[in-house]
């Protein structure tokens, strides 16, 4: 179990053998790893040997207590992970060389973010304004136009201080724009906020500057998941941010992963449910 707890990710690969039990757990050592490494929150990615494909009988358990507990441990992972299937051992070498090589990218992002983030709070909020204000004065901004903004911005702080409406940042391809939009419109008229790159990103705007202000301020992070959008170097990397907030236990926003076809859903989202929206059914995604 130790070598669990000093890992940073577990990987659990399950056949049609349940394996040796642990006397006092009556549960099998791989079962009885999963446990621990759930337990302390490990990024955990699953994969089942696909049922359809043929093997030998001796590679399959024959112990009916066994099987019962083969049975319950597939169902519990498939209840809290979206699972990979492989048909073969090249199959699943691929497979998890891919998913290790995102997860500790991630895990790399995440660690460097923490770093800037310490860096970030041993600076007091009035040095940080400070410091906001001397980059504008270095700009070429006019002290007495950035006072009024200033005070504006105090201004409307104070007025809407305590009536923050929740806000989703929508991360999608524009190939998918249509139901992107419908599901917007939707919860706009239930009173959520949204932001989506189109509405929010003006003409001579810096593209990352404006997104990266978006993920800071949301609640939630709408993932359409799409060919197109899995392809997307934004979405995909809007995604890897609000990933490695979440792995670095600083919070972030909370991902709603929404499938919109038939995809290989990214490792790191397979912890988390997500909705199905491959039939078109705005108002249940809204609900």
């Amino acid at each position: 179990m130790e070598e669990v707890r000093r890992s940073d990710v577990l990987v659990v690969i399950l056949g049609y053998r349940y394996g040796s039990l642990v006397p006092e757990m009556g549960i099998s050592f791989s079962e009885a790893e999963y446990r621990e490494g759930h337990r302390l929150g490990k990024p955990c990615l699953v994969y089942l040997r696909d049922e359809n494909v043929p093997i030998l009988p001796k590679y399959i358990e024959r112990d009916s207590e066994k099987i019962k507990l083969l049975d319950r441990f597939k169902n519990i992972l498939q209840s809290r992970h979206t699972v990979a299937i492989f048909k073969d051992f090249h199959d699943l070498s691929v497979s998890v060389a891919a998913d290790l090589s995102r997860t500790a990218q991630a895990l790399e992002d995440s660690a460097k973010a923490e770093e800037e983030e310490k860096l970030k709070s041993s600076i007091s909020p009035l040095e940080e304004i400070n410091q906001i204000i001397e980059e504008a004065i270095d700009k070429g901004i006019g002290e007495s136009s950035l006072i009024s903004s200033v005070r504006q911005a105090i201004a409307t702080l104070m007025r809407t201080e305590g009536v923050r409406r929740p806000l989703v940042f929508f991360s999608h391809s524009h190939k998918n724009e249509d139901i992107v939009r419908a599901v917007a419109s939707g919860l706009e008229k239930e009173g959520i906020d949204v932001w989506i790159d189109e509405q929010e990103i003006r003409f001579g705007d810096s593209l990352v500057s404006t997104i990266s202000k978006g993920l800071d301020s949301a609640d939630f992070l709408a993932f359409f998941m799409s060919k197109s959008s899995l392809n997307s170097v934004w979405s995909r990397r809007e995604l890897d941010v609000m990933i490695s907030r979440r792995l670095s236990k600083r919070g972030g926003a909370v991902i709603l992963p929404i499938l919109l076809e038939d995809v290989e859903v990214p490792a790191l989202l397979r912890d988390v449910m997500y909705l199905d929206l491959r039939d078109g059914d705005v108002s249940r995604a809204v609900k």
